[in-house]
């Protein structure tokens, strides 16, 4: 009977492996079925693993507005909702009632914050908002040697709370990397700024009902991340995170050189910053700051910071963590008698990247003397991969990144 077992199982394994070679299509990726946003406005044309980062898709999608070349499956999910909401401000002309009044109103606020500013700078706290009062308490300083990524000019701090306001609003990010969003919230904050009057605000401004309030992440410790980004510009994030990390016993030096990433994003930084205070005391938790400084731009540094996210999120459920470490494939979360191998991967097959990992995995295993091994993947997998980590005795859980009921979902 095992001996047949194995037939099929091989069997299986080689057909899996040759509908590999095969063009990839969004029905391979056996996605939840609300994993996206709706977004009639976009057209994802291909799907292909990236050549670069085998493990990695790459998407091309189109929109009445532009093409876009997009790296990865939670980017592709924010992109769907950028589009829609970029869609949404180039088709909105006016609006009415409560939310013009409202921009009429914060237009208003914004002017006599600018005239505050330049009478009494260091009490101009009305009319302002909450981000853009904080600036009067920095002027004090405004002498003293900055860091890089603390430099913020008052125009900049101005502009930013406008920005971080709107962006919220549309349930998007305010430092997203999408060139298309960016032109339009910098649209509407220099009209906001510029005081042209409130008629081209409202103009500009849609009801929030017209876009379903898109969340930036299903991570409960990145919502509360959310909040200090939102409420605070760059450079008071970086002075926050700087207390932060110094405290969790990071060194001045490496906690400057992280916090002046040339990729990660204030948003993401205060993620990582987030995730770092979370591994506070498991040994080995300094050596990912080590990790975040040196990682190259792009998909090894989404991947990383996924991965984190995935690892950091697990820590409020025990078994308790022994040990923390990084390898070539991910972050290992080691246990009394069990590891998980946490990999940022978006799709993984049967083919021969795929055994691969399968194979470094179950090395893994072997090398920390576990009398078990999971592995939690980021995105996708096929059942011809799952079956690979069968043979190895290996268990695996998939869309690992996007919440802790994805986590618990088997293939």
């Amino acid at each position: 009977m095992r001996k047949k077992l194995s037939v099929l199982i091989v069997g299986f394994l080689i057909w899996n492996q040759a509908m590999g070679y095969g063009a990839l299509s969004m029905r391979d990726l056996r996605l939840p079925k609300d994993f996206f946003p709706e977004s009639p406005s976009a057209t994802i044309d291909s799907v292909k693993e990236n050549p670069e980062f085998p493990g990695f898709l790459t998407f091309t999608v189109t929109a009445p507005h532009g093409s876009y070349t997009v790296q990865g499956l939670e980017d592709l999910r924010q992109c769907l909702h950028e589009i829609e909401v970029v869609e949404k401000l180039d088709a909105e002309k006016s609006t009415s009632g409560s939310v013009a009044t409202g921009a009429a109103d914060s237009l208003k606020d914004t002017g006599r914050g600018l005239k505050n500013l330049v009478v009494h700078p260091v009490d101009s706290t009305k009319g302002i908002g909450k981000g853009v009062g904080k600036l009067g308490g920095k002027i004090g300083g405004v002498f003293r040697k900055k860091e890089e990524g603390e430099k913020t000019t008052m125009g900049e701090s101005l502009m930013g709370s406008t920005k971080r306001k709107l962006a919220k609003q549309l349930g998007v990010d305010v430092y997203s990397r999408n060139p298309y969003l960016q032109e339009r919230l910098e649209k509407i904050a220099k009209a906001q700024m510029g005081g042209r009057g409130a008629v081209m605000v409202v103009q500009l401004f849609i009801p929030v009902g017209l876009i379903a309030s898109a969340v930036l992440t299903v991570s409960g410790l990145n919502s509360a991340a959310d909040e200090l980004v939102n409420d605070n510009d760059k450079g008071d994030l970086f002075k926050l995170n700087e207390k932060a990390l110094i405290k969790a016993g990071f060194t001045q030096e490496k906690v400057t050189q992280f916090l002046n990433h040339p990729y990660y994003t204030p948003r993401e930084l205060t993620y990582l910053r987030f995730y770092f205070e979370k591994f506070q005391g498991i040994p080995g938790f300094r050596t990912l700051m080590d990790a975040a400084i040196a990682v190259a731009p792009g998909v090894p540094a989404e991947k990383l910071l996924h991965e984190l996210q995935i690892a950091a999120d697990s820590m409020a459920t025990p078994p308790e963590v022994t040990g923390i470490q990084l390898t070539g494939e991910g972050v290992v979360l080691e246990r009394a008698s069990t590891a998980v191998l946490i990999t940022g991967y978006d799709y993984l097959d049967a083919s021969g990247f795929g055994k691969k990992t399968a194979d470094q995995a179950f090395a893994l295993k072997l090398k920390l003397g576990k009398k078990a091994l999971e592995i939690w993947s980021a995105g996708s997998m096929t059942t011809g991969f799952t079956m690979v980590l069968m043979t190895k005795g290996i268990q695996s859980r998939r869309m690992c990144f996007f919440g802790k009921a994805a986590l618990a979902e088997q293939p």
